[in-house]
């Protein structure tokens, strides 16, 4: 034994492994603060990725060539110890912390973090999350570091076994296993993990950030540096040192070079994953005078090292709930809180971390080793459980206080004993839109959000635009209750309050045109719903007015897609292309099947003209392009006003914490990013109409209530509730039905029904 900045450490210690470990996490912890000049710094985890599988794989492969095998009990003991006990402190406090100090709609999802965290597949949730459209209200969670940790142990679990298998494979061709091992590590998951990185990280970002077929071979590649230790002890010493001294250069580069849109973990990743190869490479032969051991020996970088796991589980909850309670942090405030979260770090690597890793006697049995993880397993799981049935519990209480609720029908007029009339004379909602209603090639706008740019209708032909409230007038605003004694469905519940579209696997991701079948399957009317989650948001009442009122509903439906030949912004390009053939099959679709009217809307405000340029026009042009399709086959198509949008208010979330003060949540009325591009389309293309329903979905002189009739309006972003949509069908298959008198639409025009 010797000792290195006041620590005791075994023979064969590389001090280079422990000052690239405290690079690893100081790039994490400054990306997470905000530091502007490091937008790569989220590369520390490849790092700590190649570190992880070249000191497991010399662990494992040294235990093999001794004894022939791997104790696999004594394995995974020894990583339970190393790294559970300090997981599920944190993962605790964590659960503690959010129950005291982030928002009550913040608990369900991370109580299941925290669960998924304590089970070590975190990462999976994560990367299903990260391509959910109906996620799109989700913040950071808390544990979401974990997700890094959850790949490790996942690969703790199965490279062992890989190990072995190439082992007994090595001895009966009568081979020795190190060789072969490489060999088949190279070909069967290195390769392959990095050819799959490449393309996801392409196709789907977000998704390949977190699961762990992209990351394997930054694992792997680290033990392809561990089984060729006998090459690199052979290396020239000058090589060795540049290196050694390359290496970490290398890293440092890419951090300040990368950012966070960079397609990742794809050919970009190579940057620090070989630069940290090449400095584990180079720390077996680099020159003790020259190299940069003396610089990995400094006591603070040791230290650093040593601390790195703990500041890494540390810092990232206490950031988050910082945010939560203040705000946006400044980049000063980040290096507050990161500077902070050493406290807790390094008082759990002493009093947690190092007392069980190290303990001696019968505890150091593997048998105790595996109960220690089991112990810390249940304890971590269980907290996440336990928050995730307060919110069960809170709401269970709060539904056995709600009555039945009216939503919209609390502001219908009321005749004495006959049933209500719906009071107002329509005229609000076309007024509220200013010139659009009734432009005839003036300003029509983008809608609330627009990018103002030119706004010429052209084409309109001078055609007035109905103001899309005939059938059914406004609301009468006598019946507003801004203090009901219950709200359904619980705010803590609103993001489940979806259509049934969504249990129905009806999003249209692939290349196959899907057709949701709803309403009456022997209705005279046929109507064709096509669009985004906007026209999505009223396939329950639309349901509901099939079955009543004799429609036949077929939707199409493909999340975050307009109905338009013009291309819009995603963050991959493919997704937009995607965008533009589903339209256009769907059109095809319609051409071939006609139903008898066409329903549609959206939520985007822009699409990119022929410079790739963002504009409100060209998006309606699209719209226009596709419609004129199905309208020259003889179908007529009747837009639907995209919902008012409540900007950076989370309506559900702010109901959830002000329920006693609603007045707080509401905000400022406007027509919906998507209804600018909507009216011009209309106006462009003969044979289509307008409908709006946002004199009732906000229903307020110039503020939107989050609560109508006792119903939660908004679910996530600028989507409403399934309930208050219900609530709003008879207003709404009034309006449609008038739009299909003003179109000529009648039933029976279109051809036999045919299957998804």
């Amino acid at each position: 034994m010797s000792r290195l900045g006041g620590r005791v450490v075994p023979p064969g210690y590389r001090a280079d492994i422990q000052g690239l470990r405290a690079l690893a996490v100081l790039l994490v912890l400054l990306y997470h603060a905000g530091v502007p000049w490091l937008p790569g710094g989220f590369a520390g985890v490849d790092v700590f990725f190649v570190i992880s599988g070249y000191v497991i794989t010399g662990l494992l492969v040294s235990e093999l060539l001794r004894s022939g095998t791997v104790d696999l009990r004594r394995f995974w003991s020894r990583r339970a110890r190393r790294l559970l006990p300090a997981s599920a402190l944190v993962l605790v406090t964590t659960a503690l912390l959010t129950l005291t100090l982030l928002p009550q709609v913040r608990w369900r999802e991370t109580g299941w973090d925290i669960v998924t965290s304590g089970l070590y597949v975190v990462n999976w949730r994560l990367a299903d999350r990260s391509v959910d459209y109906l996620a799109e209200d989700s913040v950071d969670s808390p544990v979401q570091q974990y997700w890094s940790l959850a790949v490790e142990e996942q690969f703790y679990l199965l490279w062992p076994l890989l190990l072995l298998l190439a082992a007994w494979v090595a001895r009966r061709r009568g081979r020795g296993p190190v060789p072969l091992t490489a060999v088949l590590l190279a070909v069967a998951v290195v390769l392959p993990s990095f050819g799959w990185a490449v393309h996801l990280s392409t196709a789907s970002p977000p998704e390949a950030y977190f699961v762990t077929s992209t990351r394997l071979w930054q694992l792997g590649v680290g033990a392809l540096v561990a089984l060729g230790s006998a090459w690199w002890s052979r290396v020239p010493v000058p090589l060795a040192t540049a290196l050694a001294w390359g290496g970490p250069a290398v890293v440092l580069a890419g951090a300040v070079l990368t950012d966070a849109q960079t397609p990742w973990p794809g050919w970009a990743a190579l940057v620090p994953t070989l630069g940290t190869a090449a400095a584990l490479v180079g720390g077996v032969r680099a020159s003790e005078s020259s190299g940069p051991v003396r610089v990995h020996r400094a006591a603070l970088l040791q230290w650093t090292g040593a601390l790195s796991y703990s500041l890494y589980l540390w810092h990232w909850p206490l950031l988050v709930v910082a945010e939560a309670r203040w705000g946006q942090l400044s980049v000063w405030a980040g290096l507050g809180v990161v500077l902070l979260s050493v406290v807790p770090a390094t008082l759990g690597y002493l009093l947690v971390e190092q007392p069980v890793r190290h303990a001696r006697g019968r505890w150091a049995r593997p048998a105790a080793g595996l109960a220690v993880g089991a112990l810390c397993t249940v304890l971590a799981a269980g907290a996440g459980w336990q928050l995730v049935r307060e919110v069960d519990r809170q709401v269970r209480a709060n539904e056995a206080a709600a009555a039945d609720a009216d939503g919209a029908a609390a502001l219908a007029g009321d005749r004495g004993d006959g049933p209500p009339v719906l009071a107002g004379d329509g005229r609000r909602a076309g007024e509220r839109l200013g010139g659009l209603a009734g432009a005839s090639g003036g300003d029509l706008g983008d809608g609330a959000g627009g990018d103002g740019a030119e706004t010429d209708a052209g084409g309109a032909g001078g055609r007035e635009a109905p103001s899309g409230t005939e059938g059914a007038p406004s609301p009468d605003l006598d019946g507003l209750d801004l203090a009901p004694s219950s709200i359904t469905p619980d705010p803590l519940e609103a993001t489940r309050d979806l259509p049934a579209l969504y249990r129905q696997d009806c999003d249209a991701t692939g290349e196959e045109v899907l057709r949701c079948a709803f309403g009456d399957p022997e209705g005279d009317l046929h109507v064709a719903v096509v669009g985004d989650s906007k026209i999505a948001q009223w396939t329950g009442a639309l349901d509901e007015l099939g079955e009543q009122r004799g429609w036949r509903v077929d939707v199409y439906y493909r999340s975050a897609c307009p109905w338009s030949a013009t291309p819009v912004e995603f963050e991959e390009g493919a997704q937009a292309q995607a965008c533009l053939d589903w339209g256009a099959r769907v059109a095809r679709r319609l051409v071939a099947e006609p139903p008898d009217v066409v329903l549609t809307s959206s939520v985007k405000s822009q699409g990119l003209d022929e410079d790739g340029e963002p504009s409100g026009p060209a998006l309606a042009a699209g719209m226009a392009q596709r419609w004129r399709e199905v309208t020259a086959a003889g179908v007529p198509v009747v837009a639907v006003a995209d919902t008012p949008q409540p900007g950076d208010l989370q309506v559900y979330a702010c109901v959830a914490d002000h329920r006693d003060d609603l007045d707080r949540c509401s905000f400022e009325a406007n027509e919906g990013s998507g209804t600018g591009p909507l009216l011009r389309a209309v106006e462009e293309v003969p044979g289509s109409t307008f409908v709006t329903m946002n004199d009732w979905v906000c229903p307020g002189e110039d503020r939107c209530p989050p609560v109508v009739g006792g119903v939660l309006v908004y679910r996530q972003g600028s989507h409403i509730t399934d309930t208050y949509a219900r609530s709003l069908a008879d207003v709404l298959g009034d309006r449609l039905e008038a739009a299909f008198d003003r179109l000529g639409v009648t039933a029976g025009a279109d051809a036999a029904p045919t299957g998804r």
